[in-house]
């Protein structure tokens, strides 16, 4: 029976509108309705209980599903999950293969996740022509050329992950093709323009050489449009990695380039690390994708290996593989004093959420029969949370303590145990997914850290599904949820939001602003209530921000999307430190450090400065969490359309 109906507010309702409402007139219940009726149609005999059993984990803001779900359910041919793996093969027809598979998938909506280490590299001999390879570079450029289309056709931009692994011989050129700045003297220019325009003659090119100037770098831009858009700006980009890659950086040793055998060149692994280090800290990017450690707690590691994780990273995934995510509202969960979690409702949660997913998979359109067989053979999901900052705050408990942590790690751990039962229990009424074996799945790196009780009934019962939990960022979903994005902090007591907006007395586009204050705060000033445990992402060290994600890590069995925020004037050989401690027990790192990427919508307020705002009652805007929790995205257009979400949440 429903206790407490929600109702999003403010801010929380407008995103809810614009991005999830079928119908200009849809309320939020209708929409859980909606939801829970086009799921439930998975419930062979037992729709009517299961639909009333979803609506209510959403409607009292428990579960909230992922936002394809939420756009696509009710829809003809709704697609409901929101990113792909698909793989890439070392030929013209796996060349054609990967980008029509991207095309399609697309079109849906959904993001895709790929790994050109299979590619050969730039240079080696291809035996049927007598010509050289172009390399997996080139393949990046094709997709990364599609995605720019498939935007430019008036859609969103495409979700891409793009990964390599360390040790392949194109792993520099695929870290310069994201990171090159534009270099401003006259011999980089010369060389940048002889690339990009080859059949210019020399008196030209001297031309172009001689008017350009700094000040003329706009003109620079234009001549060499095709260069700059050639970098891979539409995608996500990770570098691969395992243990032997951070034994070798850690004692000074070289890595080999080999292909077919073949060894192709060798380089200092610390030559590789420095790059990623300084890329990363200079742009954001290149993360980092453990795939040892991916693959050493996968569950089926007996039957598919990991291949890629989807563009945000919180799902690694085998060929074919795909996110069907939804998460907890850990602020949904507290007990009425806000003493700890109300336990058993979370376990509650957590089997509805469970079975709500594995619905999903049986009531989806596929993009491709490759998608839909292979995740029906392994039913994986995604089951996450959200609420964390918010929870930890309302318990009295600072984000970056060991109090705190402590918390985070009983959390998980019982959310572990409580999704594995949800998934034995539906392996016992529908079987276990197909791919099962008792004995190699529970031999995983990951199965290896359940209790015995859960270990047994897996090996009795078995498992519904091949890997359940996950840590996705949630940004849109927790702003209609009305609290903090996944695992991280909060973002600020409040935020200025930029934005671009058509103008009333134009055709031009100008740049607005308005006011976001963190309805906790919002809350907790109102009541008088101590505050010092609302600490923001911005006051949070770098080491507490990765310790957090260690200790989440270890519950997971997919992985953990989590922005490590680095102030601006950060040491960086500190940072090379720490990601060296803790990257090796991460299945992925992604780091964000303040003002790298110039251009951020999102300009965190103090405490005191929120407290003006709420005083002074001006543009408060609002009861949510960014939907950008690191500050990391672009500016965007104000009028968010109601098209196909493509962004992973």
């Amino acid at each position: 029976m429903m206790t407490t109906m929600y109702e999003p507010e403010g801010f929380a309702e407008t995103i809810f509108r614009q991005r999830y409402a079928i119908s200009e007139n849809e309320t939020y219940f209708q929409a859980c309705e909606r939801v829970a009726n086009h799921v439930a149609q998975a419930e062979n005999g037992k729709r009517d209980k299961w639909t009333n059993r979803f609506i209510e984990v959403m409607a009292e803001n428990r579960f909230i599903p992922g936002g394809r779900i939420w756009y696509g359910s009710g829809r003809a041919k709704g697609q409901l999950l929101n990113c792909f793996v698909v793989p890439t093969a070392d030929s013209r027809e796996g060349w054609a293969k990967a980008v029509s598979d991207m095309l399609i998938i697309s079109g849906t909506g959904g993001g895709v996740g790929m790994n050109f280490s299979p590619i050969r590299p730039r240079g080696t001999p291809i035996r049927g022509t007598g010509g050289e390879a172009t390399g997996s570079v080139s393949l990046m450029e094709v997709i990364n050329q599609t995605g720019e289309v498939i935007k430019a056709g008036g859609g969103r931009r495409t979700a891409l992950m793009m990964c390599l692994r360390y040790d392949h011989a194109d792993i520099l050129e695929f870290m310069n093709r994201k990171f090159n700045k534009l270099d401003l003297n006259p011999e980089t220019v010369k060389e940048t323009v002889r690339d990009a325009f080859p059949n210019l003659p020399p008196a030209d090119l001297e031309r172009v050489v001689e008017l350009f100037s700094a000040e003329n770098e706009d003109i620079f831009k234009h001549l060499i449009k095709h260069e700059l858009d050639m970098r891979l700006k539409n995608a996500n980009v990770s570098v691969l990695v395992d243990d032997e890659f951070f034994e070798k950086v850690k004692n000074g040793e070289n890595i080999e380039f080999n292909w077919r055998n073949k060894e192709v060149g060798t380089i200092p692994a610390k030559e590789i690390w420095d790059m990623i280090v300084l890329n990363s800290y200079t742009s954001g990017e290149p993360g980092i994708l453990n795939e040892g450690l991916a693959n050493k707690m996968n569950n089926i590691h007996y039957h598919k290996p990991l291949i890629s994780t989807n563009p945000c990273g919180e799902i690694w995934l085998e060929e074919y593989g795909c996110c069907d995510l939804g998460a907890i509202n850990l602020s949904s969960h507290l007990l009425p004093d806000r003493s700890d979690f109300d336990w058993d409702k979370l376990a509650d949660t957590a089997l509805v959420g469970v079975r709500f997913l594995d619905d999903v998979l049986d009531v989806n359109t596929y993009p491709t029969p490759e998608i839909e067989a292979n995740c029906r053979e392994v039913r994986r999901i995604g089951l996450g949370i959200m609420g964390l900052g918010h929870s930890l705050i309302m318990l009295g408990l600072r984000y970056d303590s060991s109090e705190g942590r402590r918390k985070v790690e009983q959390l998980f751990n019982f959310l572990k145990k409580k999704s594995y039962e949800a998934s034995t229990y539906l392996a016992v009424e529908r079987g276990a997914f197909e791919a099962f074996d008792a004995d190699k799945f529970l031999e995983s790196g990951f199965c290896k850290t359940l209790t015995k009780g859960t270990r047994a009934k897996i090996r009795e019962y078995g498992m519904r599904n091949c890997a359940v939990l996950t840590i996705a960022p949630t940004g849109t979903t927790s702003i209609v949820a009305g609290t903090s994005s996944g695992i991280e902090p909060v973002f600020a007591a409040g935020y200025k939001r930029r934005y671009y907006a058509d103008s009333d007395d134009s055709n031009e586009r100008v740049l607005q602003e308005e006011v976001v204050i963190d309805p906790l705060f919002t809350e907790l000033y109102q009541q008088g209530v101590d505050v010092s445990a609302f600490v923001s992402a911005h006051e949070i060290s770098v080491e507490d921000h990765l310790r957090i994600q260690v200790s989440v890590q270890k519950h997971i069995d997919n992985a953990v999307s989590k922005t490590i925020n680095i102030p601006n004037d950060y040491d960086i050989e500190k940072y090379s430190q720490l990601l060296l401690k803790y990257a090796p027990q991460l299945k992925g790192t992604t780091v964000y450090r303040s003002g790298s990427r110039g251009n951020e919508p999102l300009v965190p307020l103090s405490a005191s400065e929120a407290v003006e705002y709420i005083e002074a009652n001006e543009s408060i805007i609002g009861t949510a969490q960014s939907d950008c929790p690191s500050g990391v995205c672009e500016i965007s257009d104000a009028p968010i359309s109601n098209e196909p979400e493509v962004v992973a949440e």
